[in-house]
Formats: C-alpha cells, structure tokens, sequence
C-alpha cells in the first residue's frame, strides 16, 4: 500500500470557499462609514480594503454599482430591524419589504450608499418576553435598571424607553399617563404588578447587584438566598435576592442555573 500527503496549504483558503469581494463605490468614505456602522466590518481608507467575518475585500471605483444586476451578496445579521435602522441612518435605502423564508429566517434588500443592492437576512425567533412597565418616572426608572442590572439605553426621553442587555431588548419603561397610539397603560390606583415579578435571571454579576441594591437603597423582599433551599435538591441551583424598584414592582434578580449547585 502507498500513502500521500496532501500538500500544506500555506495558509490558502480551501477550494470552492467565497474568500475575496469586490464592492463598487462611488464614494469610499462613505462606504467605509456606512459597512463598519451597519456591519461592523473594519474598512480603511488607504487602500479601500475591509475586513469582514471570515472575509476579506476591497472597495472598488473601476466598478459600476448596480441595483438591478450581477450577483446580490446576502449579509447575516443578528436583529433585522435595527440593522434596517442603521442603514437608513447611514445613507442606505431599504428597497425590498421583510418577508418571512421558510419560517426560518427574515430577509430584507436594501441599496449601500453608492446603489449597490446587498441582501440582509436574520434568523426568526419564537416568541421571547419583552416586559414593559408603566411608571411615573421613565428617566428615574432608567437609571435605576442601568444601575442595578447594568442595562443600555436604547431610547431615552420623559415618556418611553428600551433598556438592552448585550444587545437584546430585555425591559421597556412606559409612563403611566401618556397614552401614544395605545390608550393608558397603567392606573394609578393598581397596585404596581398587582402579582406579576419583574424577573431577571442567568445574572453573572449577582453579588454585584447585591451591593448595588444596597447603593439604590431598594426595599429587600427576601435577602439572597439559594433556590432551593440546601438540603432539597439541586433544583435551579442558583441565588435570588427579591427587591422593590422605585414604582414598588417586585424585582427578581437570579444567578446563572447551577453556579450555587453544591449549596
């Protein structure tokens, strides 16, 4: 029997891979703004190189863009409406409505700053809670979130806001009397949840927003404690500590499932 070796590659990409792309522009630093602010690939203007996930490229003068012909390079992207937003804000031009493909995915076209047609496409999620409170005071409110739970603004102002957490919308603040194009979201003479708990888990900085409670001086409804209980199984395995915010809903914070496994 014989054997062979296949030659090193050197660093070359494998046959077949797309690995080098070529993006007409009629304007590089626009361009250069417009991928790094909506893509975040990184681009510089020297030589009108960019580098993407798992691709490298030029942007190129000596082509045409074409809306209508020639291939459409499809980008993934991890929310598709924010993605849509920042490309407007950065000069694009969304000119294909979302569809749904196969119950998989979200699909979108738009126009790059010089008219060069690129698709988008994201994945579609099932349904995932995206809590909203009524309170009397969003900005207050606001910050409390961001203090305690380390949360980002996502819009900001007297009457609503978005609070993310890595990027994804995990609490949405409403005030009380302002009725927007949904009537009140509240009565002031409910009680605040009325048995709903505002809860937020798989929180990695649990002794963190502990210390910072203590800070906000929220009223503590159960000191932190083990769930469940040591001696009854491993169960979820982790910490809560129960709290008042400053509308009095109860807030839960938990640590990641199975950090307190051994009790």
């Amino acid at each position: 029997m014989s054997s062979s070796t296949a030659p090193p590659d050197h660093g070359h990409p494998a046959h077949g891979r797309v690995a080098y792309l070529q993006l007409p522009t009629t304007d590089l630093d626009r361009s250069v703004a417009f991928y790094e602010d909506v893509f975040g690939w990184e681009g510089e203007t020297e030589h009108g190189s960019f580098t993407a996930p798992g691709l490298i490229g030029q942007w190129s003068a000596e082509r045409p863009p074409s809306a209508d012909a020639g291939p459409v390079i499809w980008i993934a992207v991890a929310d598709l409406g924010q993605t849509l937003r920042r490309a407007g804000e950065a000069g694009g031009t969304v000119v294909a409505a979302p569809t749904l493909d196969q119950g998989e995915r979200w699909v979108a076209e738009l126009l790059d700053p010089s008219g060069t047609r690129i698709g988008v496409f994201a994945a579609a999620p099932t349904a995932r809670p995206q809590t909203m409170l009524a309170v009397r005071d969003v900005e207050a409110a606001s910050r409390w979130y961001q203090r305690l739970l380390g949360l980002a603004s996502d819009h900001g102002g007297p009457e609503y806001e978005r609070l993310l957490a890595d990027g994804v919308l995990v609490l949405q603040l409403h005030r009380w009397d302002v009725e927007h194009h949904h009537g009140p979201v509240g009565a002031d003479s409910s009680p605040a949840g009325n048995g709903v708990l505002v809860w937020f888990g798989e929180v990695s900085d649990f002794d963190g927003v502990v210390d910072r409670a203590a800070e906000l001086q929220a009223p503590v409804l159960r000191t932190p404690h083990r769930n469940p209980p040591t001696g009854e199984g491993v169960g979820p395995g982790h910490r809560e500590i129960w709290i008042r915010d400053l509308d009095g809903y109860t807030v839960v914070v938990a640590s990641p499932d199975g950090e307190a496994y051994f009790g």
